[in-house]
C-alpha cells in the first residue's frame, strides 16, 4: 500500500505544529516533506520534483492565494491542496477537474451536481 505524502511549507510553523501533534495522535500513516520555499516558484517546483499527494498551507499564508492555487494546480494536476484556516474551523480542499463537453447538457450535469433532482 502506498503511503500518502503531504508537503507543508517549512515557514509555516504554526501549521508544522499542528499537523505534527494531529499525525501524533492518528493511526494513519502519511509521509511528511517540508517544503524549502517560500514563493510561488519555488512551491510549484518542489510539487513537481517531489510529487506529493497533497499539499498542506495555512489560510494566512500568501501561497494559499486562489491565483498561487490556479498555477500549482495547473501544473500538478493529479495534485490536492488543502488550505487550512487558522481562526475557524474551516479547511478548503483544492482540486483540478476537467470534464470534456461532448453535449449541451454536460455544463448542466457539472453546475448541478448535489442538486435535488
Amino acid at each position: 500500500m502506498n503511503i500518502p505524502s503531504v508537503l507543508v511549507m517549512k515557514q509555516d510553523s504554526l501549521m508544522n505544529s499542528a499537523l505534527a501533534d494531529v499525525l501524533k495522535k492518528s493511526e494513519c500513516e502519511l509521509k511528511v516533506i517540508t517544503s524549502e520555499g517560500n514563493d510561488m516558484k519555488s512551491l510549484i517546483e518542489e510539487a513537481s520534483e517531489l510529487k506529493p499527494d497533497v499539499v498542506l498551507l495555512g489560510e494566512s499564508t500568501l501561497l494559499a492565494r486562489k491565483d498561487v492555487l490556479g498555477y500549482l494546480l495547473m501544473s500538478n494536476p493529479e495534485l490536492q491542496v488543502i488550505v487550512v484556516s487558522e481562526d475557524t474551523n474551516w479547511i478548503h480542499i483544492f482540486t483540478k477537474k476537467d470534464k470534456l463537453m461532448t453535449r449541451q447538457t454536460d455544463l448542466v450535469d457539472v453546475l448541478c451536481v448535489g442538486c435535488d433532482s
